[in-house]
């Protein structure tokens, strides 16, 4: 049983970056998701059945969006930032910043992108999401004794004009997470 030489077998999530998306389809800086634990995508679709005459005559079937999970191991200010579209701000007088979120705040599109090594060969594999937001509750942190904080959240993908709603993206080599992901020349 051979796999491709490129990214797989996939194992593990090696890294998540988030970059803030804009209207023009263009991103802000990309900021590093710290200990990244999970990126579960799941593409969503919409369809239907022609019936008629006692069976099936026909199945329609278009990919819609996605939800996407992600699970990280500490509170990331910078990466809530472009997830939440807040800003955190110094406060306090001291060495302290603090984020605030309001009720009422719309919540941004952003970007996602997470890696994955290949078990056997150089390869890796990237899973891009070019535009996507919180559409659902999101745990800031699970403050627990004897565990690490742990944010979590599901987000809702729509479709980039340029990009649509997920890109897969094998190399040969392991490569750098960007956002959006770079070209080879």
């Amino acid at each position: 049983m051979g796999f491709d030489p490129f990214g797989a077998p996939q194992y593990g999530l090696n890294d998540v970056k988030v970059a803030a998306w804009n209207a023009t389809g263009n991103y802000g800086d990309a900021v590093d998701v710290p200990a990244a634990q999970m990126m579960n995508t799941t593409l969503q679709a919409s369809s239907a059945q022609l019936e008629g005459d006692d069976s099936i005559l026909a199945t329609a079937s278009r990919a819609t969006g996605a939800q996407v999970r992600v699970r990280f191991g500490s509170i990331s200010l910078a990466a809530l930032e472009v997830i939440l579209g807040q800003q955190s701000v110094p406060s306090g007088g001291t060495e302290q910043r603090t984020l605030t979120v309001k009720g009422g705040d719309a919540m941004p599109y952003f970007g996602i992108c997470g890696k994955a090594l290949a078990e056997e060969g150089e390869g890796d594999t990237h899973v891009f999401i070019p535009k996507c937001k919180v559409t659902g509750d999101v745990t800031l942190a699970q403050l627990e004794y004897g565990r690490f904080a742990i944010p979590e959240m599901t987000v809702q993908a729509v479709p980039d004009e340029t990009c649509g709603i997920v890109q897969l993206i094998e190399h040969a080599d392991d490569t750098p997470v960007a956002i959006p992901p770079a070209e080879d020349s």
